[in-house]
């Protein structure tokens, strides 16, 4: 969800700045509409940007620090824009200061999408070369034991139990994912297989 929100705060700011275009370009009906849908696409936009930050706040321990910097920025420039067209008088000012921020703005979202597609890069690089292989359970003694795994995105710690070189139980103690919950499923095949070489879960 967290990324869907995005992608509309990123059509608002696009049709936001495409004015510029319009108007520089002499496309006197589109320069209207857009005038008119000004206002309400702004408010749409700090809503979805509200949203935005309420759905990527649980998964921020997974996102480079970069992606996060990025996104703050966006934000606050976006605050002040706002802040400063309501703050100043003088209409040629106001101008300015809203050329200059949207600019500065233009490029905190760039560097946002940027480095969010760098650091989701290196996460699927990082998934793709685990490198596992399967236990010999005879050679384990009983006991409960704990693993985890970092991949970025993706967190998971779990709690296993061997008895008579069985697994009795796989247990998830810590999944920190975006739509990873059905993968949870494996663990039970892990349990009924005997071995951790399962099929992944599609979606």
């Amino acid at each position: 969800m967290g990324i869907v929100l995005g992608i509309l705060c990123l059509i608002c700011f696009c049709l936001l700045s495409a004015k510029a275009i319009t108007r520089k370009l002499h496309l006197e009906k589109a320069d209207r509409f857009l005038m008119r849908a000004h206002k309400p696409i702004s408010i749409l936009l700090i809503i979805l940007c509200v949203l935005h930050v309420i759905f990527v706040t649980p998964v921020l321990k997974n996102r480079s620090v970069f992606v996060i910097i990025s996104g703050i920025a966006s934000v606050f420039f976006m605050l002040l824009l706002i802040w400063v067209i309501h703050i100043k008088k003088s209409h040629k000012r106001k101008i300015w200061w809203h050329r200059v921020l949207t600019i500065i703005m233009a490029a905190c979202v760039v560097s946002h999408i940027v480095t969010y597609i760098i650091d989701f890069k290196e996460y699927k690089q990082k998934a793709t070369s685990i490198v596992y292989s399967d236990i010999d359970l005879d050679n384990i003694k009983d006991g409960t034991y704990e693993g985890e795994y970092d991949v970025g995105y993706i967190y998971a710690r779990v709690e296993v139990e061997i008895k008579d070189g069985k697994i009795v139980s796989v247990r998830m103690l810590e999944h920190r994912n975006e739509r990873g919950k059905p993968a949870e499923s494996i663990l039970d095949d892990v349990v009924k297989n005997q071995s951790i070489d399962v099929d992944v879960v599609s979606g």
